[in-house]
């Protein structure tokens, strides 16, 4: 015989069920006419609190009182249906006004036990399997600061898969978490993984690892902790590893539910917040008056003088104000002896938050113009740009350099 799943009325004037469960994981109902089998759900409305809080299941049929210290009214002493608790849903999606939208007709038709409303039953169930999948976090990591951090870091890693970039760094993460230090990062990586599987075991998704986007910087691979998600990663030689990390990786920058993953943890994406900035770049009023500032002009004649500065040896020529064919103005330009050009965008320490995101979009310009102008040329084109400042990055706009992969060196230089 099918189980079924019943709706019965918890009347906290008898007895105080929710503590019997909260307590000792059980109540006990009264049979009556009912036939409840083991394997039921049984859900519990509460008469205090107007909404279905707790969803049970029968394990037992024929069964004496186990719950008589939590009752208000005199205990009876008869052969109950024994209900377990399998879980506590407390929000607001399953009060009494929301669940009339449902098929719930509340007043005194709530007070017997029901097991016959399909459209009722499929919402209270949606509602708690949500529940049940966006508890996750809290039953992997039983501290708050590591829920915290968890619940930081797997935004991150999505918006990472879902941007492709798949070179990142132990220190990348380490700073869009705001720290200059962070020695616990593995620890709450293997939380991440854990609430994956979790999450994979409850739902039956194959969800691919994100663990493998997070690499250390001297290897380009991940950690040997990442043996805690794959056993036999530390058993791998140095090629079957890469070609490891490249398939996990694939899958999942290919995988398209990362939207869905958050939602099912209750997590919120992790966005680049360029409003602000975006309008004063519209705007048109961060360059075009006022001319070129010392701190910038110093800057650049420094780049320009000590090329070694940013890793430019072996030149043949280089520029200052170097014009593009698309009419732009390179601050520093160099090209190199095997044919390599390296387009330069100076941002002084004078510079504010807005222009110099406006410097990392201008980088992909210049690298894409020159690009053309080799491939005009006919020359295979292997340009650079990239972006030099004489301040710190904001984590913005760290954010946008890792998604658009340009090249930042801060330098800081003596005015």
């Amino acid at each position: 015989m099918e189980n079924r799943t019943w709706l019965v009325f918890a009347n906290r004037n008898m007895c105080d069920h929710a503590t019997s469960l909260q307590q000792d994981g059980f109540v006990y109902w009264k049979k009556g006419r009912v036939k409840m089998s083991i394997g039921d759900i049984v859900y519990l409305y509460m008469s205090d609190t107007r909404h279905v809080r707790f969803k049970t299941l029968v394990v037992d049929t024929e069964c004496k009182r186990g719950d008589c210290k939590y009752w208000v009214a005199e205990c009876p002493s008869d052969l109950t249906f024994k209900l377990k608790l399998v879980e506590e849903y407390n929000g607001d999606k399953l009060n009494d006004d929301v669940l009339r939208n449902h098929g719930f007709n509340g007043g005194r038709s709530i007070e017997r036990p029901m097991c016959n409303n399909s459209q009722l039953f499929s919402y209270i169930e949606s509602v708690f399997a949500h529940n049940s999948l966006a508890n996750i976090i809290e039953e992997v990591c039983h501290t708050a600061k590591s829920q915290d951090l968890v619940k930081r870091i797997i935004p991150i890693l999505v918006r990472w898969a879902k941007q492709g970039l798949t070179a990142n760094t132990y220190g990348n993460l380490i700073n869009e978490l705001g720290y200059s230090a962070f020695r616990g990062l593995s620890k709450q990586l293997g939380y991440v993984d854990d609430i994956f599987k979790k999450l994979i075991e409850r739902t039956g998704e194959e969800i691919p690892t994100l663990n493998a986007l997070v690499k250390s910087k001297s290897t380009g691979l991940p950690s040997t902790g990442f043996s805690y998600v794959y056993s036999s990663y530390d058993k791998m030689s140095q090629e079957e590893k890469q070609i490891f990390i490249a398939g996990l990786n694939a899958k999942a920058v290919e995988y398209d539910k990362w939207d869905w993953v958050l939602s099912s943890l209750g997590l919120t994406e992790s966005v680049i917040d360029i409003t602000a900035n975006e309008a004063k770049i519209r705007s048109g009023k961060l360059y075009g008056s006022g001319g070129e500032g010392d701190n910038h002009k110093k800057l650049k004649e420094y780049i320009y003088n000590h090329p070694e500065s940013i890793g430019v040896k072996d030149f043949k020529r280089r520029h200052m104000e170097y014009i593009l064919l698309s009419g732009d103005r390179l601050d520093v330009y160099f090209e190199l002896n095997n044919g390599a050009q390296i387009a330069v965008e100076i941002k002084s320490i004078s510079s504010s938050d807005a222009d110099v995101m406006r410097g990392l979009f201008q980088c992909v310009k210049y690298k894409s113009v020159l690009d053309a102008e080799s491939k005009v040329l006919g020359t295979k084109p292997q340009n650079v740009s990239m972006l030099v400042v004489g301040g710190k990055m904001s984590i913005e706009n760290m954010k946008i350099q890792e998604a658009l992969g340009i090249c930042v060196l801060e330098i800081e230089v003596q005015y």
